[in-house]
C-alpha cells in the first residue's frame, strides 16, 4: 500500500479549514469537558460513599459516648437511691431515735379524713391514707421521719435531673420532698401504694434480690405530670416496710439528658425496653407525628398506675412505614441502619443504656450529609455547562474568523493546537500540565488557561481522593476495635449478654439442623451481697474478674463463657448431653470451691443445667437453666441442679 503524502497543517487549513481545524478542535474540546465530567462525577460519587462511612463511624462514636453520658447519669440517680435505702433502712432498724432537724412538725386531719403536715418547715410534705388506722406507732413514724428530709433535700438539690424523692411506706404513709402544700387534695382520701408501679415493681414478688428498679413513663399522681423513676426496697431484717425513690420528670429528660448538639443535626430519643418512648425533643416529634407528654392537667386524682399511651409506642407509630422500620431496627438490635420516611431518608443509630436496658435511638438526615457534596456537584456542572456554551461561542466565531484570513492563521494555529495535544498526555501522569504561551489568539489562549486550570484542579482532586482512601482504611480499623468492646464485658474481660445471645442463637439453630445436642449452665456466687457489704464493691469487682479467670481456664476450647449480668455467668457447651453437662459443671464447682480467692478466701458457686431440646427457643432454654439454678439455690447452695426435662 502506498504511503500517503504529508501536507503542512497550515496546508491543511487552507485547503480543508472546516474538516482540519475546526472539526478536530472541537472534537479535543468535547473530549475534554468528557473527561472533565467524567471524572467530578467520580469524584464526587466517591466523596459521597466516603462522606456516608464518615458519619456512619462518627455516628456509632457520637450515640455510644452520648448512651454512656445518659448510662453515667442513670448511675448517679441509681447510687443516690442506693445511699437513700441504706438512710430509711437504719431509720426502721433504730427505733428509738427520733432526730427533728427542721423542729417539731405540724400535724393536721384534712377534711377527707388523711392525716398529712400542715406546714412547710423546710423539710419533706407527709401524707397517711384515711384507710390507715393511725395510732401511737403511726404518729411515731411520721414525727420520727423528719430525720430523713436532710437526705432527700440533698439528694433532689445536688442532681438536676432529680424532681423528687420520697418514702412509701407499707402502711400507706407518703413523705415526699419538695414539700407538697396540699398532699390530702393532691393524693385524694385513700392511697394504696401496692396499685402503683412505683411501688409493686419494688415489692418482694418482683424484685427478690431486691436492687434498685428503673420504671417505665408513667404519670406522677403528686402532680408533677410523666416521668420515670428509680425505685428501692426498704428493709427491717425479712419485711418490707415500704418503697423509696427518686423521680425524674420526662420534660427533665429532654432538657438535662436529650438537649445533645450533635453533628450533622442529629436527632436523639429514648425508648425502654419495651420499645416505648421515654423523651423525645421536639425535632423527633415532627417526624413520628406525636406531641411529647410532660405536662399534665389533673382533673382527678390518680388511683392506680396510667402508663403513655399505646401510640406512643416505636411499634404503634401512625405511620406505619416508619412504625415497620423502628419495628425492625429495635428487634434486630443493630447498632446503625436506615429509615425511609417517604419525604427522608435517615441513618438509624441505637445504643442500650447499659443501667436500664433503655434505648438511646439517633436520627440523621442523610439530606444534611450529602449538603455540601451535592452543593460541590451542582457548581461543578455549572462551570462544565458554562464551558460548553462558552465552547460554543467561540467556534462560531472562529469560523466565520477563519473563512477571512485562512492562510494567516493555520501557521497561528497549527503551534498552539501542537502544543496541546502534547500537553493532554500530562492528564494521565502526576504532574500538573505547565500553562501555554500565549500566541495572541483570545479563544485559543482563553482554551489554554481552562485546559490548565482544568489540569490543576484534576491534580488536586486526585490527591483529596487519595487522602479520603487513606481515612477510609483508619476507620475500619477503629470499627474492627469498637466490634471488639460491644462483644466484651469490661469488668471481666469475657464475653458479654449481646455476644452470648448471638452464640447461643447459632447453636440453637445448628441444632434444629443437625440434631446435635448442646447445653448451657447458668452459675451465681453465693451470698454476694455479703461480700460487697463486708469488704466493699471494689473487693467484689476483683472476685468477678478472678471468678471469670478460673472458668475461661476451667472449659474446653469448644465451650463459651461469659457475664450474664451482675454476678451470674453462663457457660455455653456444644456437641454435649445433659450428663456431659452435669460432668464439667460439677468440675467447675469443685475447682471454685477449692480456690483461695484474693482478700476473701473462700466461696461457693451454685450451677443450674439445661441440655437442648427440640424446638428450643432462647427463653427455653434459658428457662429451664434459671430454674434449676433457682432449684440449687434453694437446696443449699454451692451444687450442680438439672431442670425436668419437660419444663418449658
Amino acid at each position: 500500500m502506498a504511503a500517503t503524502p504529508s501536507t503542512k497543517l497550515q496546508h491543511l487549513i487552507y485547503r480543508s479549514f472546516l474538516t482540519s481545524a475546526l472539526i478536530p478542535l472541537v472534537v479535543i474540546e468535547l473530549v475534554l469537558l468528557c473527561i472533565y465530567f467524567g471524572i467530578t462525577h467520580y469524584i464526587s460519587l466517591k466523596y459521597r460513599d466516603t462522606l456516608l462511612q464518615e458519619a456512619t463511624t462518627s455516628l456509632q462514636e457520637i450515640t455510644s459516648r452520648e448512651a454512656w453520658s445518659i448510662d453515667s447519669q442513670l448511675r448517679d440517680v441509681t447510687r443516690h437511691a442506693v445511699i437513700m435505702q441504706r438512710d430509711h433502712e437504719r431509720f426502721f432498724r433504730d427505733r428509738n431515735a427520733c432526730n427533728l432537724p427542721q423542729g417539731e412538725p405540724q400535724f393536721r386531719r384534712h377534711a377527707n379524713g388523711a392525716l398529712y403536715k400542715s406546714e412547710n418547715n423546710g423539710g419533706a410534705s407527709l401524707y397517711y391514707s384515711s384507710a390507715t388506722s393511725i395510732g401511737p406507732e403511726e404518729m411515731r413514724k411520721a414525727r420520727c421521719s423528719e430525720a430523713l428530709d436532710p437526705l432527700l433535700e440533698s439528694i433532689v438539690r445536688s442532681t438536676p435531673i432529680i424532681s423528687q424523692a420520697y418514702l412509701n411506706t407499707r402502711d400507706d404513709m407518703n413523705r415526699l420532698y419538695p414539700f407538697m402544700p396540699d398532699a390530702p387534695g393532691q393524693y385524694g382520701p385513700v392511697l394504696k401504694m401496692r396499685d402503683y408501679n412505683f411501688y409493686y415493681e419494688a415489692d418482694e414478688e418482683h424484685n427478690p434480690e431486691r436492687k434498685p428498679v428503673w420504671t417505665g413513663a408513667y404519670l406522677d399522681p403528686a402532680g408533677q405530670g410523666w416521668m420515670t423513676s428509680v425505685i428501692v426496697p426498704i428493709y427491717n431484717g425479712d419485711r418490707l416496710e415500704g418503697v423509696s425513690g427518686l423521680d425524674v420528670t420526662i420534660e427533665s429528660f429532654i432538657k438535662h439528658v436529650l438537649d445533645l448538639r450533635m453533628s450533622w443535626d442529629a436527632k436523639p430519643f429514648l425508648v425502654d425496653d419495651k420499645g416505648t418512648i421515654l423523651a423525645m425533643p421536639a425535632s423527633v416529634e415532627t417526624i413520628f407525628g406525636l406531641r411529647e407528654l410532660t405536662r399534665h392537667e389533673y382533673e382527678e386524682n390518680i388511683r392506680t398506675t396510667i402508663e403513655k399511651p399505646s401510640e406512643y409506642s416505636i411499634f404503634n407509630i401512625r405511620d406505619t412505614t416508619i412504625a415497620e422500620q423502628m419495628k425492625r431496627v429495635f428487634n434486630f438490635r443493630h447498632r446503625i441502619s436506615e429509615m425511609d420516611t417517604g419525604g427522608a431518608s435517615y441513618l438509624v443509630s441505637q445504643e442500650i443504656v447499659p443501667e436500664t436496658g433503655w434505648r438511646l435511638i439517633t436520627l440523621v438526615d442523610k439530606a444534611v450529609i450529602f449538603g455540601k457534596i451535592d452543593d460541590f456537584r451542582r457548581f461543578t456542572n455549572a462551570i462544565g455547562y458554562a464551558a460548553v456554551a462558552l465552547m460554543a461561542a467561540f467556534y462560531a466565531a472562529f469560523f466565520l474568523f477563519l473563512q477571512r484570513k485562512s492562510v494567516r492563521m493555520a501557521r497561528r494555529i497549527a503551534t498552539p493546537i501542537e502544543r496541546l495535544t502534547e500537553l493532554t498526555s500530562t492528564l494521565l501522569g502526576t504532574r500538573r500540565p505547565p500553562a501555554l504561551e500565549e500566541v495572541g489568539i483570545a479563544e485559543i489562549d482563553h482554551l489554554g488557561k481552562n485546559f490548565h486550570e482544568m489540569g490543576a484542579q484534576l491534580d488536586e482532586r486526585t490527591r483529596e481522593l487519595i487522602e479520603s482512601r487513606i481515612r477510609e482504611q483508619r476507620k475500619e480499623s477503629q470499627a474492627e476495635q469498637l466490634e471488639w468492646l460491644a462483644i466484651t464485658d469490661r469488668l471481666t474481660g469475657i464475653y458479654n449478654r449481646l455476644k452470648l445471645d448471638t452464640v447461643l442463637q447459632a447453636e440453637i439453630d445448628r441444632g434444629r439442623r443437625t440434631e446435635r445436642h448442646f447445653g448451657i449452665m447458668m452459675l451465681d456466687i453465693d451470698h454476694f451481697k455479703l461480700i460487697n457489704d463486708s469488704y466493699g464493691h471494689q473487693t467484689g469487682d476483683d472476685i468477678l474478674k478472678h471468678l471469670a479467670q478460673l472458668l475461661k481456664a476451667g472449659i474446653r476450647g469448644t465451650d463459651t463463657v461469659g457475664r450474664w449480668g451482675g454476678e451470674e455467668f453462663m457457660v455455653i457447651c456444644p456437641e454435649t448431653d445433659e450428663q456431659g453437662l452435669l460432668n464439667l459443671a460439677e468440675k467447675l464447682r469443685q475447682t471454685i470451691d477449692s480456690h483461695t480467692f484474693p482478700v476473701i478466701g473462700k466461696l461457693t458457686v451454685s450451677f443450674g443445667v439445661s441440655a437442648n431440646q427440640p424446638d428450643d427457643g432462647i427463653s427455653d432454654i434459658i428457662a429451664r437453666a434459671d430454674k434449676a439454678l433457682y432449684t440449687a439455690k434453694h437446696l443449699g447452695r454451692n451444687r450442680v441442679e438439672k431442670c425436668p426435662a419437660l419444663l418449658h
